[in-house]
């Protein structure tokens, strides 16, 4: 259980959470940089970076970390879980471990890392009414209202262009980021069932983790050979496995589980909102992408509208959120 008082007065529970919160805004940002220097860099004639050999290597690293943890109580799980809990972990690992990760990639490779993220917000929404539609859950309170201001952020804040055609790429790139919006929300939905059952993280998270990089490793095996696996080239080692499957995505896990043991799931989601900051500002430091006005204003709306489910019910506690809406594991 977490202990508020303790996080409070522990300058390693603050540090973690910043940590995590920084990690988690610069994740978009560096996998954009290593497509753009795969791009530049090519090794043999081919791009060294791609979804299969990325993702392969952050999944395997993050799979083997939360299996390690408890592989009896994994091992236990696996052999007790009937045939529907199976069907549905089966189903969140692909669509958590798979789909999500492919379109988040695939939309990075079409669109500005500032667009790919803004029109990820629509993901809370789609996760509220996908909620009330299946499992008959109301609807978080303001929700209305945090829908308009997250739409009308995204249309002050252009990053779909009204009024003028958009060319084959963008419109590509949309079309993913729909996908992944959408398989967040049917994730969302579906851990929400999967949450009562009380299985362990290795198995939940671990095992689909694995699994997926699993499936990363036939898919470039299949399409660019064994030698798509691993370059020797020292920019593409440090990049890859240091920075991306090492601190970035092993790294937020890691900081994610020590801020549970301080602070409670709302507190860490509340914080963790503020990543989109550390998204877009990273964005315009390190790549240059244009920072405008309209940019500015819709990213503040957007926020706001985010942090709307986060304030209290008269006098009650704050709505503490879904588990997991704020990112797909990958």
């Amino acid at each position: 259980m977490p202990n508020p008082a303790l996080a409070r007065s522990t300058p390693f529970a603050a540090g973690a959470l910043l940590g995590f919160v920084l990690l988690s805004g610069l994740r978009n940002t560096v996998l954009r940089f290593l497509q753009i220097q795969g791009a530049a860099h090519p090794i043999g004639g081919e791009n060294p970076i791609s979804f299969c050999n990325v993702f392969l290597i952050s999944q395997l690293m993050l799979g083997a970390a939360l299996l390690v943890r408890e592989p009896a109580r994994v091992g236990g799980e696996l052999v007790r879980i009937e045939t529907p809990v199976r069907i549905r972990l089966a189903l969140d690992a692909f669509l958590g471990c798979f789909l999500a990760p492919l379109s988040f990639y695939l939309t990075l490779d079409r669109l500005s890392v500032i667009t790919q993220t803004l029109l990820f917000s629509l993901a809370l929404p789609a996760s509220g009414l996908l909620a009330l539609a299946w499992l008959r859950e109301p609807l978080p309170p303001r929700f209305w209202l945090s829908l308009g201001l997250i739409v009308t952020g995204l249309l002050l804040s252009r990053v779909v262009p009204m009024g003028s055609p958009m060319g084959s790429d963008q419109m590509i790139g949309v079309v993913w980021a729909l996908v992944s919006v959408a398989a967040t929300a049917v994730r969302q939905s579906l851990r929400q069932r999967i949450a009562g059952l009380d299985l362990s993280r290795g198995l939940t998270s671990g095992v689909g983790n694995i699994g997926g990089a699993l499936v990363f490793a036939l898919l470039a095996l299949k399409v660019y050979g064994p030698q798509h696996f691993f370059y020797a080239q020292i920019w593409w080692v440090f990049w890859v496995i240091a920075v991306y499957g090492v601190t970035v995505s092993l790294g937020t896990e890691v900081l994610r589980q020590v801020c549970a043991r301080f602070y409670s799931v709302a507190q860490v989601a509340l914080v963790g909102s503020s990543s989109l900051v550390i998204t877009i500002g990273s964005a315009a430091l390190f790549l240059g992408e244009p920072l405008s006005a309209p940019v500015l204003g819709g990213s503040a709306l957007i926020l706001a509208g985010a942090l709307l489910r986060f304030l209290p019910r008269g006098a009650g506690p704050p709505t503490p959120p879904p588990q997991g809406t704020a990112r797909p594991l990958s």
